[in-house]
């Protein structure tokens, strides 16, 4: 007990604490081959997700045609429908996730979001366009909280980071596939196709993890999951630490559902590229940044966290800062080139922060806490990254369209620059208190 209050007593910024605890993880025991299959199924399942939540964004000026349209509804469609159910489910589901089966949840929520995802293809008008999403963002809140929590009682405290990004990994990739696929399908056989043929190729991936994945034992005892939820939501909620790195990553999002639901239809507007060209320059560059941002990441951050566990939060501060720039040059560049040259360094840093950001949440949760915080953190992002951001994009970009026409759309992605320095303030706050937040 006295260890513990010198411990709080401590300056904020002391340092050696957090060194032995990273001396001390590196006896963690050796991963077993049951858990690298499971994160390969569980980097299967996040590549099948954001195939089905962001192949849309390649489709939007298809739809926007067919449908006639606004960019309001566009940013509501892209965001807002998909966003609101996914916040509004997503904490209730944690809560299941943290007290029953959540490779059984995980799979049935994949089924769902998959089945919606098809039926998006078959929508005549925005209301029924707009309630299939509505089913997809309710599929997929059963997919992350679960599926973090999962890896965390597979992978010890110094190889959760790296298996957290290489699970993030799969969200680059089901980006990049989603919009090459999905790019290439839309322009031959049309959108709806296109959703209806994506959206069916995830059931069979829900059958082979309700079959072939092993439920693991829960690394502490699941008192906290026997809290109510609003109790244990303000539990979490006490620890400044997880609240800065909760509102980091959430704006960090914003730039990256910006650029995920809007670049190809800038790149298609203000550059005439067509849709395929637009999927496939945009998956490549995804893929390639994308994945080693996430992997490399979360690589470098459990190399660094040996000599100071702070660095799974000055990584994510310096990337964001480091970005912001760079995304302003390739906002305001007049060829297209440079705007996909310029976001393969963004997609990299911003990538890095978002994997090894989501892996530090699990730093200040428990084992019967964490599939809850990472349902917070992924309401803050999603309701900002993917719905409030999408749709003030579209409404900037109808707001300036009488005076600046097709290139209204690059201005209003303009804006949203400004959150990405504003998040490296919270992540540097949050290792500020990470030595008195920290649980694992």
């Amino acid at each position: 007990m006295s260890g513990q209050q010198s411990l709080i007593d401590m300056p904020i910024d002391a340092a050696p604490p957090l060194r032995r605890e990273a001396a001390e993880q590196g006896k963690a025991a050796p991963v077993s081959a049951t858990a690298w299959y499971v994160l390969g199924v569980l980097c299967l399942i996040n590549m099948v997700g954001y195939m089905d939540r962001m192949g849309l964004a390649i489709l939007l000026q298809s739809i926007k045609v067919d449908l006639s349209l606004s960019d309001q509804q566009l940013g509501l469609l892209s965001g807002l429908a998909f966003a609101l159910f996914y916040c509004t489910m997503g904490i209730p589901l944690a809560r299941l996730a943290d007290r029953s089966s959540r490779v059984r949840l995980l799979s049935a929520c994949l089924a769902l979001w998959s089945v919606m995802t098809a039926v998006s293809g078959f929508a005549r008008s925005f209301p029924q366009l707009f309630l299939a999403r509505v089913g997809v963002g309710v599929g997929e809140a059963g997919c992350i909280p679960p599926a973090h929590s999962i890896i965390s009682d597979y992978f010890p405290p110094d190889r959760r980071t790296f298996a957290v990004g290489i699970f993030q990994a799969g969200a680059a990739v089901g980006t990049s596939i989603g919009m090459i696929v999905i790019g290439l399908l839309g322009e031959r056989l049309g959108w709806r196709a296109a959703l209806q043929i994506v959206g069916l190729a995830g059931v069979p991936l829900a059958l082979l993890a309700v079959m072939t994945m092993k439920e693991p034992a829960r690394r502490d005892p699941p008192a906290a999951a026997r809290l109510a939820t609003f109790p244990a939501i303000a539990t979490l909620l006490r620890r400044p630490a997880l609240v800065h790195l909760l509102i980091g990553i959430s704006l960090a999002g914003m730039t990256a559902g910006a650029l995920g639901q809007w670049i190809p239809t800038f790149l298609i507007r203000s550059f005439g590229m067509s849709m395929a060209q637009a999927g496939v320059s945009l998956g490549l560059v995804n893929v390639v940044a994308g994945v080693i941002g996430m992997v490399g990441g979360g690589f470098i951050a459990m190399r660094l966290m040996g000599r100071d566990l702070r660095w799974e939060l000055w990584l994510p501060a310096m990337a964001t800062l480091m970005a912001a720039p760079m995304y302003i040059f390739a906002m305001l560049s007049g060829s297209a080139w440079i705007v996909l040259a310029v976001k393969v360094p963004v997609n990299f840093l911003i990538s890095s922060a978002n994997a090894v950001g989501m892996g530090a949440v699990h730093s200040f949760a428990g084992s019967s806490e964490r599939a809850l915080a990472i349902s917070l953190v992924l309401f803050m992002t999603t309701f900002v990254g993917m719905g409030v951001g999408p749709y003030v994009i579209g409404w900037l970009s109808d707001a300036f369209a009488p005076s600046m026409g097709k290139e209204s759309l690059r201005y209003a992605l303009l804006v949203i620059s400004v959150t990405m320095p504003w998040a490296a303030v919270h992540f540097y706050l949050a290792a500020r208190r990470s030595h008195i937040d920290r649980r694992s």
